[in-house]
């Protein structure tokens, strides 16, 4: 069990308080029967017991359970029913009031979201609540240049060897790192939404695309893209990674680009964005960018693919 994992869960106020504000609205004290889907450590669902939650069924299918059941005994919390499986396999699941997942990652797909909760509707009661239950993306252009520097290391290995093709394989992935308003194209303000789940309808698709674009007014030169995502866990409660936003244990994506992309006055910029996070696939993004001149002719084309970026 990646312990370490589990602690910097723990420790990120932000989100618990967050979960914990959006269980307390929707909990019916003595009624409600929730199921923890990835319940990790448990705190998700001892938090609900805490709130009254009449029981908790936890499904988790990493040893990770087997801890969450001797806090669960050190804690003397009571209700709790442990199942040592991915929820996708259990059948005939006890039918719960409310459902909460947190399987969020950095690229908020990546830990199969959409796939789990699509499954659980067969959890849920009619009438019950999911949680979360809306998920929103976004992308805002890179005007900082220090995120693609980092990744042109392989032009600089000397001794007369030639590395552009780690270079190139470098460049087709997606980077964790800690991005500030003040590295985006017009601060935080030029960011768009590319996609929205709304995980209160059913049908969400793990195969997904969207895009944004951005005409400029002055010169300026774009060095890649950030991405976060934003996510209403009940209504009235969100939890989000945004630049700006209190810091969490997760942090924005870097999508690089193959050069930098310099545009003059009313040039047009858009970037194209595939998502593919079906079980059988794991995740693959794919993003295609596009800049236009101001009568809307293409002058640079530039598309990246994870899959080229995999060593094999």
């Amino acid at each position: 069990m990646l312990i370490e994992f589990h602690r910097n869960m723990l420790a990120d106020t932000t989100r618990n308080e967050a979960f914990y504000r959006a269980l307390a609205k929707v909990i019916v004290p003595g009624k409600s029967v929730v199921a923890d889907l990835g319940s990790g450590t448990g705190f998700l669902g001892f938090l609900a017991l805490k709130l009254g939650a009449k029981a908790v069924y936890f499904y988790e299918y990493s040893p990770a359970i087997k801890l969450s059941e001797k806090l669960a005994r050190a804690n003397q919390i009571k209700g709790c029913h442990f199942v040592h499986d991915h929820s996708t396999q259990v059948k005939n699941p006890v039918a719960a009031d409310i459902i909460v997942s947190e399987t969020f990652g950095n690229y908020a797909y990546e830990e199969n979201i959409i796939e789990n909760i699509e499954d659980a509707r067969r959890f849920l009661k009619p009438g019950g609540t999911l949680i979360p239950g809306r998920l929103e993306q976004f992308v805002a252009p890179i005007t900082s240049p220090r995120f693609l520097q980092e990744l042109q290391v392989w032009d600089d290995v000397g001794y007369g060897l030639d590395f552009t093709l780690a270079k190139q394989m470098s460049l087709n992935n997606l980077y964790v790192r800690k991005i500030s308003a003040a590295d985006l194209f017009s601060g935080a303000d030029s960011a768009q939404c590319w996609d929205v789940v709304d995980f209160t309808k059913p049908g969400n698709k793990s195969k997904r695309r969207g895009h944004a674009r951005w005409r400029v007014d002055t010169r300026v030169t774009f060095y890649g893209f950030a991405l976060w995502w934003r996510s209403e866990l009940v209504p009235g409660i969100d939890l989000s990674i945004h630049p700006a936003a209190p810091n969490t244990h997760w942090e924005q994506l870097f999508l690089p680009v193959t050069s930098p992309l310099e545009l003059d006055t009313n040039e047009e910029l858009k970037i194209e964005i595939h998502s593919d996070t079906r079980y059988e696939i794991g995740v693959n993004v794919t993003w295609i960018i596009t800049v236009s001149d101001t009568r809307q002719n293409v002058r640079v084309q530039q598309k990246l693919d994870m899959r080229l970026g995999d060593v094999r």
